[in-house]
């Protein structure tokens, strides 16, 4: 009887262990980008204010690409932004931070990742903007090639006209050749597969995508490419492309409650 007693309680400990692994949302902070020429206010806004109420700590930056930046920092400016962000989470008291974005906002998230270590996850919400695929490849290479043109003679910081697109629509900006080339360079550090694979060790991450979306990309193409986690999720959720942030909620704050701390 007695090495019963033992044995009972030695399988006790793990279990109690295993109940205190999801991690408590007061020490959570979760940094959320919108998607380009978006805001906090307008996409993203219902899913931030599920998670406040879940108790996580929550910041969402206006970010270089929103409607009314766009763009007015390279991709590594952008970087340092968010640091900004999730320091300002930490002071607050966070102990985990989670980066997460919708569409470029995810782009952006991706290569947070990839270019830092002091992250505890990554959330990706119908990933956005590739650079280094057609037709987008195709359709901006004059103008990435002027962008780099521009660069070479000295012009780097001297605005002109460029053209971009958002969910296939054109629409023209007057931005400084560094930044427009860091966005658009196909082989440049806004290419997700790159980014995913540089990811330098196993973070969860929460894989969003729509089922309606036309710019949703295969499990294979970015997700696969980044580090193998246990916690890490591809879903599929019935939404378009801005769809995906409210139609993912419920997805979103499960896996957030199955982290452990």
């Amino acid at each position: 009887m007695k090495r019963i007693l033992i044995t009972f309680g030695f399988l006790c400990v793990p279990v109690l262990s295993l109940a205190a692994l999801a991690s408590d949302p007061s020490e959570v902070g979760i940094v959320l980008m919108h998607g380009k020429q978006g805001s906090p206010e307008t996409v993203i806004s219902g899913l931030a204010s599920n998670l406040e109420s879940a108790g996580y700590a929550v910041s969402t930056p206006t970010m270089p690409w929103s409607r009314d930046r766009i763009y007015d920092a390279t991709v590594d400016d952008a970087m340092r932004e968010i640091d900004q962000a999730c320091g300002s989470l930490r002071k607050q008291g966070a102990k985990k931070i989670i980066v997460a974005g919708q569409s470029l906002g995810a782009n952006a998230a991706i290569r947070y990742a990839a270019t830092r270590r002091e992250i505890d996850g990554l959330i990706c919400l119908a990933p956005g903007h590739s650079p280094e695929a057609s037709p987008m490849r195709e359709r901006r290479a004059n103008d990435v090639e002027r962008a780099k043109q521009m660069i070479e003679e000295g012009n780097a910081n001297r605005p002109v006209q460029f053209t971009d697109a958002n969910m296939g629509r054109a629409f023209q900006i007057v931005v400084r050749p560094d930044v427009y080339f860091s966005w658009m360079d196909p082989e440049g550090p806004a290419v997700m597969p790159n980014n995913a694979a540089s990811i330098r060790r196993p973070i969860p991450i929460l894989y969003i995508v729509g089922n309606m979306d036309p710019w949703a990309t295969p499990k294979g193409y970015i997700f696969d490419q980044a580090p193998y986690h246990p916690k890490s999720r591809f879903v599929t959720v019935p939404a378009d492309h801005l769809g995906v942030p409210s139609a993912g909620i419920d997805e979103v704050l499960s896996w957030l409650e199955s982290l452990p701390q």
